[in-house]
């Protein structure tokens, strides 16, 4: 003790104050560490929108909700690395396959999926099938593609001429495919006439956005990416950054984003009291 006594007396006062302030956070990362709780593993969880204990619902990640509230839209890897697309009951019954590709999304009546998939030549383009089986129906090259509330059309994401990525819409009527904005990740409000999508800032990260369809009138909403509305389309959950990694946020656009939970990828349970999300260990 004699010596580390002699040591404390030979440190200034600005070596101690560093050295006080150095054990103090040693000390609280520990009790941090100690009191969240084991990390989930790998997977997709569930947890109250209001805060609360993650429960995992199934391996995979890209989840979908379904539209009655009773099942999700997972991808997961087979042995040989082929993503493939499976839905699974909310209570945690086993996965069942649907087909091969990734970020499927419901049609309105929770009849079929659209989803991302590589066709021969590796290219990734649009597909829809319907979850009671037969083959699916190609729609248009892209990927990110998210159904509209009316089952009118698809918004995707896509790249242009120049190689920049767009928000499209595609027609399953006729067909036509339109542009909405620059950007990614689209995903509608709930009435329609909105699309969340993600832009790339200045500093070459991630920002969300708005736009009105009607208007094309464009709107900033937060920092972050993978946005998806609740069921009022009054909030926003997305993915951002935090000090212990990729978070969970919900967000009232004008309003500061909550924290939720560590994770990523979140989607909103039909009641809206719920977010499924991807935890990675």
């Amino acid at each position: 003790m004699g010596a580390i006594a002699q040591w404390w007396e030979n440190r200034t006062t600005w070596q101690r104050v560093l050295l006080i302030l150095a054990l103090l956070w040693v000390v609280a990362s520990v009790i941090f560490v100690l009191t969240r709780g084991p990390a989930p593993e790998a997977g997709v969880y569930r947890i109250p929108v209001a805060g609360g204990d993650p429960t995992f619902i199934t391996e995979g990640n890209d989840p979908a909700w379904s539209p009655d509230g009773n099942s999700i839209l997972v991808t997961s890897d087979d042995d040989a690395g082929t993503p493939g697309i499976y839905v699974a009951e909310i209570g945690g019954s086993e996965a069942t396959f649907v087909t091969n590709g990734d970020n499927p999304n419901w049609s309105p009546d929770g009849s079929s999926v659209v989803f991302a998939g590589e066709d021969a030549e590796g290219n990734v383009s649009i597909y829809t099938i319907a979850l009671a089986g037969g083959e699916a129906t190609f729609l248009t090259d892209g990927d990110e593609p998210a159904w509209s509330p009316d089952g009118t059309s698809i918004a995707f994401g896509g790249e242009g001429e120049s190689g920049t990525r767009g928000v499209y819409l595609f027609d399953l009527e006729s067909s036509e495919v339109t542009f909405v904005t620059d950007g990614d990740e689209p995903a509608w409000s709930p009435d329609g006439s909105t699309i969340a999508f993600v832009g790339e800032n200045a500093d070459g990260g991630t920002d969300i956005y708005t736009i009105v369809l009607e208007s094309s009138e464009v709107t900033f909403v937060t920092g972050g990416d993978d946005p998806s509305w609740s069921p009022d389309g009054t909030i926003i959950a997305l993915t951002g950054a935090s000090d212990v990694g990729s978070a969970i946020y919900t967000v009232t656009p004008g309003a500061e984003a909550v924290m939720v939970t560590t994770g990523q990828d979140p989607t909103w349970s039909a009641d809206g009291s719920q977010l499924a999300f991807v935890a990675t260990d």
